[in-house]
């Protein structure tokens, strides 16, 4: 027998769990696995990232999703506490790859988180992005 939809969601006890917030593990690992994806029907659900609980990966394939660098099915819980049943990513679009492209490589990454710290914000996606395509070198012009 199947466990209820909310039980199923429900984070273990040896898995990372957050207050709803953005997790920047949490994303790369949704961006990398989503650009290996040995086939283009392939689908990410939550429950398939040992490391985190399913909630947590669900809310921030959410920002992922309402942020536009990914397509995904986001399906919003009827509770009003902000649950999600279900997530599932589908693709990376072109701003995710971009996204993806300065942020895959672990000391650039070091160099974005650094870089983020030091101007005393919070990690925003434009951030990020922006802080990675310097390190790489991606915004020159041609």
């Amino acid at each position: 027998m199947l466990a209820p939809l909310a039980n199923r969601f429900a984070a273990s006890a040896h898995k990372k769990t957050t207050a709803m917030q953005k997790d920047w593990a949490i994303i790369r690992q949704i961006l990398v696995r989503l650009q290996e994806a040995p086939t283009l029907n392939m689908v990410l659900r939550p429950d398939h990232f040992e490391d985190f609980a399913p909630h947590d990966v669900a809310h921030n394939m959410r920002l992922l999703a309402e942020a536009g660098f990914i397509e995904a099915t986001i399906q919003e819980g009827r509770t009003g506490m902000g649950d999600i049943h279900p997530a599932i990513a589908l693709r990376l679009n072109q701003s995710g790859h971009e996204l993806l492209q300065g942020t895959r490589d672990d000391a650039a990454w070091q160099q974005i988180q650094d870089t983020c710290r030091d101007s005393g914000k919070e990690m925003t996606f434009d951030q990020v992005a922006s802080a990675g395509r310097k390190i790489t070198g991606d915004d020159v012009p041609g």
